[in-house]
């Protein structure tokens, strides 16, 4: 919860400094640059049909659950943590662009030096030791908005050495790893624990599958 709620104020830093809603500077800089035209902070009227619906309770608990956008209230403001909404070829769209080092269809959206800051690991030895949210595995540290593996053992997913990773708030995921060439995005409307151990899963089916 404490990195979505430091990524809401890095949104709010961004709409302060470009004098912009966050949407609209991300439709200018990111979204429209990149053809993701089914990616926003509202589901327009004309798409709501096609927005994916969780349970109505969480498999694991049978508490109730829904997604944000889901009941159809407006945003109270447009979180930069966990309030977008897209779809997989918009998200895969994004994902490889990272993958690609910060450029897509000769398109640059983040300067090289920029990505590599943002995907190498920024905690300290002394703050990893100190580190006991879940969110984080071991054998994991963290860049500038994202998990990034350290090594290849230890970690309780299979992956590289130098892979990067996140999850939205309400059950999406992806991960880059550069050493097989790969990108993945699971998008799912698992606003619970699930979420987790579906991300786990998935991960490890995909990379048990790499047979060269």
């Amino acid at each position: 919860m404490g990195l979505r709620l430091s990524t809401d104020v890095l949104g709010l830093i961004v709409e302060a400094v470009s004098g912009k809603p966050l949407g609209a500077f991300l439709e200018e800089r990111v979204w429209r640059p990149l053809g993701m035209a089914d990616t926003g902070f509202a589901v327009p009227e004309a798409k709501k049909d096609r927005y994916a619906l969780a349970f109505a309770g969480d498999p694991l608990t049978g508490k109730p659950q829904s997604v944000l956008h889901a009941g159809g209230k407006p945003l109270k403001f447009e979180c930069g943590g966990g309030c977008a909404v897209s779809t997989v070829p918009d998200y895969l769209r994004f994902v490889q662009m990272l993958a690609n080092g910060g450029v897509l269809d000769g398109k640059r959206i983040i300067a090289p030096r920029t990505l590599a800051m943002m995907t190498a690991d920024q905690l300290s030895p002394e703050v990893r030791a100190r580190t006991t949210s879940p969110v984080l595995a071991e054998g994991y540290g963290f860049g500038l908005g994202f998990a990034v593996r350290t090594q290849t053992g230890i970690a309780a997913v299979a992956g590289s050495a130098g892979d990067y990773a996140w999850g939205g708030a309400f059950g999406t995921t992806f991960w880059v790893d550069p050493k097989e060439e790969l990108v993945a995005v699971l998008m799912a409307a698992a606003p619970g624990e699930i979420r987790t151990q579906n991300a786990r899963l998935v991960r490890n089916l995909v990379l048990q599958s790499i047979i060269d």
